[in-house]
């Protein structure tokens, strides 16, 4: 028999850990919170949250260790398994002991079979244009046991909470960043706007195609506009030769 899950205090302990902790450290907040649902199941060597989109194109977004990212992999690559099927209907939890040999998914690496046999996949709260799905993986059929089914369950509302705050946070970490770099563009565009006398939209499609030439993202070519107060001038391409006819 398995052994019980371990107590996990109170429901909110992941979602309170990701509200306080510094951006910086959000991932790890996840990544600790997958190692300790896999140290309360015996049977499972991994978890993986991964986030599977319209299309069913589906991208790793935190992990316990290597073992899952590896079948994450191959279900990115096949465009189907477990967690593009529990992602297709969020209310249904995803059981199997053999996902190589479940009739469900035609899975094949393209090198060694990763050693995941068993999985439990069930998806998060959330919405269904990226809807996050918990994949926990075994390397023997000992998952698909009702009873660590079971465990999966119980854990799953303390995680399911703390992904959530993750993701929300982790939201506004990336809006505060386009913002941001937002303001460094409009002062870049001021100050080619002032150097050249020019119009804002020609002065925006000015930075833009020294960027493009320069290969620069354009925050970054902003930034050094702002530090060096100087627009870089476009060169104009050199104008190929015409072939001079022979007589």
């Amino acid at each position: 028999m398995s052994a019980p899950a371990r107590a996990a205090g109170t429901p909110e302990r992941t979602a309170t850990r990701a509200a306080v902790c510094s951006p910086e450290e959000l991932a790890q907040v996840a990544h600790a919170a997958l190692v300790d649902l896999v140290d309360a199941l015996p049977a499972a060597v991994s978890a993986t949250v991964v986030t599977v989109t319209q299309g069913s194109r589906l991208r790793p977004w935190a992990s316990s260790g290597p073992a899952g990212l590896d079948l994450d992999t191959v279900q990115a690559a096949a465009g189907g398994g477990p967690a593009v099927t529990a992602a297709a209907d969020p209310d249904q939890l995803v059981v199997t002991g053999d996902v190589w040999a479940d009739p469900r998914w035609d899975l094949a690496a393209d090198g060694p079979t990763p050693p995941v046999r068993s999985v439990v996949a069930t998806a998060l709260p959330g919405t269904a244009r990226a809807r996050a799905v918990l994949v926990v993986h075994g390397t023997g059929p000992d998952l698909a046991d009702p009873s660590v089914v079971e465990q999966v369950e119980v854990a799953l509302p303390d995680l399911a909470a703390g992904v959530a705050v993750v993701q929300a946070r982790l939201e506004v970490v990336d809006l505060q960043r386009a913002l941001a770099s937002n303001r460094v563009i409009g002062a870049a565009i001021g100050v080619a706007m002032s150097a050249h006398k020019l119009p804002y939209d020609t002065a925006a499609e000015l930075l833009r195609t020294v960027s493009n030439h320069t290969n620069t993202r354009l925050a970054d070519l902003a930034e050094q506009i702002l530090l060096t107060g100087e627009v870089p001038q476009v060169l104009p391409r050199p104008r190929a030769r015409r072939p001079v006819p022979r007589l």
